[in-house]
C-alpha cells in the first residue's frame, strides 16, 4: 500500500513538472530535485529495516559474516551515486554526471580493497610454497 501511495505522488508530482516546464524550466528543475530528494528520503527510512533484517539473520543463526559492513557501504555508494548521477543527467549536465560516477567507483574500489586483500590472502593459503 505505501508503494501504490509514493507512486502517485510521483505521477502528481511529474505530471505538475511536465505542466511547468513549459512555463518556466528552472522550476521545473526545481520540481524535479525535490522529488528526487523526496523518493530518497522515502527509500532511506525503509533502508534501516533493511539492516535490522541483516543484523536479526547473523544474530539468528549465529553466523558471522567478514566485511558485511563493508559490502553494504558499498552498495550505499553505489545507489547514492547512481542518484546523483541520474540528477545531473536530468539537468542535462552529462559531463558532470560521468565524473560523478567515476568518484563512486573509486571509492568503492578503496572501500573493498581489504576484502580484495583478504581473498588474496586466502587464496595464497591454497597455493604450496
Amino acid at each position: 500500500m505505501q508503494l501504490l501511495q509514493i507512486l502517485a505522488v510521483v505521477i502528481i508530482a511529474s505530471l505538475l513538472v511536465i505542466l511547468v516546464r513549459e512555463r518556466n524550466e528552472s522550476i521545473s528543475f526545481l520540481l524535479v530535485i525535490i522529488i528526487g530528494v523526496f523518493i530518497f528520503l522515502y527509500i532511506l527510512s525503509h533502508i534501516s529495516q533493511l539492516f535490522d533484517v541483516f543484523n536479526q539473520i547473523i544474530s539468528r543463526f549465529n553466523v558471522s559474516i567478514p566485511h558485511l559492513d563493508t559490502i553494504l557501504k558499498v552498495i550505499g555508494i553505489a545507489y547514492i551515486t547512481e542518484f546523483a548521477s541520474h540528477l545531473l543527467k536530468d539537468a542535462d549536465l552529462e559531463a558532470i554526471a560521468v565524473k560523478v560516477e567515476m568518484v563512486g567507483k573509486i571509492f568503492i574500489l578503496v572501500l573493498a580493497l581489504p576484502i580484495f586483500i583478504a581473498v588474496l590472502e586466502t587464496l595464497m593459503h591454497f597455493i604450496p610454497h
